[in-house]
C-alpha cells in the first residue's frame, strides 16, 4: 500500500466504506425520493451513494469550503438535481424548518464544538418525525482522568463522549432513541485497514495518528511521549464505535 496517502483518502478507499451505513437504513425509513440531509459531508462520497442506489433527494454540507469544492467536483454537485452541496456550520444551518425527511452523519459529531446547538438545528430544520442516523466515535469511560489533552488535535477524538452524554443531548433537543447499537467491530475494520495502508502495527496506530494531525502529513514509528499519551487516552477512555438512530417527536 502507498503509505504516503491522505488519511482521507485511505478512509475514502476502505473495503465495505458503507457496510454500516447499509445496515441502518431499515431503521430510518426513508423511501425513494424522501430528502436527506448529510451533516459533514467531508468529499460527499455517503451522500453521492445515497443520492444513485437509493434514490434519495441529497443534501450535504461540510463546514470546510475546500472539502465542499472537491466534493462538488468529484460528484458533479450541480449538474445532479438530487445531490447538492453546501458549505455550513451545523450551528447555524441555512434550511428553513422542516425541511428534510431525514439527517445522517458519519464521524462528523464527534468533533464538533458546538454540539448542542447542532442538535438544536437537525431537530429545527426534520419534519416531525424524521429520523436522525449518526454513526460516531463513543467511550465508555468519561472521567478527567483520561489525558483529552493529549488528543485535542485529532479531530474525531477531540470531542467524544460517552453514550450516556449523548443520550442526554439528543432527548433534550427534541429527539427520542430507536435504536443504540455499539460497532465496536467496525472500529477495529478501520484500525486494521489504516494499520495496512500505513504499514504500522496496532499498538503503533494511535501515534501514528497523532503524529499525522500535528504535522499535517502521515505519521512515523517511534513517535516517542506523543504516541505513548495518546495510547494512554485510547486505553484510558475504552474508545468504541457506535450507530444511533433516533426520531424527532
Amino acid at each position: 500500500m502507498e503509505h504516503n496517502l491522505p488519511l482521507a483518502k485511505a478512509f475514502e478507499i476502505r473495503p465495505e466504506r458503507f457496510r454500516l451505513l447499509e445496515k441502518g437504513l431499515p431503521h430510518t425509513a426513508w423511501k425513494p425520493g424522501m430528502k436527506i440531509l448529510e451533516a459533514g459531508c467531508s468529499v460527499g462520497d455517503a451522500s453521492a451513494y445515497l443520492a444513485s442506489e437509493k434514490k434519495l433527494d441529497m443534501t450535504a454540507f461540510d463546514i470546510s469550503g475546500e472539502l465542499i469544492r472537491q466534493a462538488e467536483e468529484k460528484h458533479g454537485g450541480g449538474k445532479n438535481r438530487k445531490l447538492r452541496f453546501f458549505c455550513a456550520d451545523a450551528a447555524e444551518l441555512p434550511f428553513a424548518d422542516g425541511s428534510f425527511d431525514g439527517l445522517f452523519s458519519e464521524s462528523a459529531f464527534s468533533p464538533m464544538p458546538k454540539k448542542r446547538e447542532a442538535l438544536r438545528e437537525y431537530c429545527r430544520v426534520l419534519r416531525p418525525g424524521g429520523r436522525l442516523l449518526i454513526h460516531d466515535f463513543v467511550i465508555r469511560n468519561g472521567g478527567e482522568e483520561l489525558l483529552r489533552e493529549e488528543v485535542v488535535h485529532i479531530p474525531c477524538f477531540a470531542g467524544v463522549q460517552t453514550r450516556e452524554c449523548y443520550e442526554d443531548m439528543m432527548q433534550k433537543a427534541g429527539f427520542r432513541r430507536l435504536c443504540y447499537q455499539e460497532e465496536y467491530g467496525e472500529l477495529i475494520r478501520v484500525t486494521l485497514w489504516l494499520c495496512k495502508v500505513y504499514g504500522v502495527g496496532v499498538e503503533e496506530i494511535g501515534g501514528y495518528l497523532s503524529t499525522y494531525f500535528h504535522s499535517g502529513e502521515p505519521g512515523c514509528r517511534g513517535c516517542g511521549e506523543t504516541a505513548q499519551k495518546t495510547d494512554t487516552f485510547f486505553q484510558r477512555a475504552d474508545l468504541s464505535y457506535c450507530q444511533m438512530i433516533y426520531e424527532k417527536i
